[in-house]
């Protein structure tokens, strides 16, 4: 069984289970910068389906482009399960997912994870407070 994860999008979130014949999915919107709730939604995803997480086989993630915390949260969270479960993970872009997820079974384990954010990220140091005296 494969857990293809998708937190790219700024406003949903996409998990799905994956078999030969079979595809459970589930999609939910999210607001801007709530995907820190993605366990939690794969938790009870799993749950109502009655599937423990050590069924999962791999892990595919969407490896953007889109929102760079959601495509870090999605990255951190199949490498997570990667680990703990000792499963290949695979990182695959938004406009190489198939229609047809169960297409996903056949993608080869890859060695490396390389995200694609759709531009450089823009991140800053912090300004130094000046301090009244």
């Amino acid at each position: 069984m494969i857990l293809f994860i998708d937190t790219s999008d700024f406003n949903n979130l996409t998990l799905a289970l994956i078999t030969k014949s079979t595809i459970k999915k589930f999609t939910t919107s999210i607001a801007f910068n709530e995907n820190y709730k993605t366990n939690e939604y794969l938790k009870k995803f799993l749950k109502h389906h009655k599937i423990p997480i050590t069924a999962v086989q791999k892990v595919v993630v969407c490896s953007g482009p889109g929102s760079f915390t959601g495509i870090r949260v999605g990255a951190s969270l199949s490498q997570a399960l990667g680990f703990a479960l000792h499963i290949p993970v695979v990182a695959i872009r938004k406009n190489h997912i198939p229609a047809n997820l169960t297409k996903l079974i056949s993608l080869p384990d890859k060695k490396e994870m390389v995200l694609h954010y759709g531009a450089k990220p823009n991140i800053t140091m912090l300004k130094k407070k000046k301090r009244a005296v």
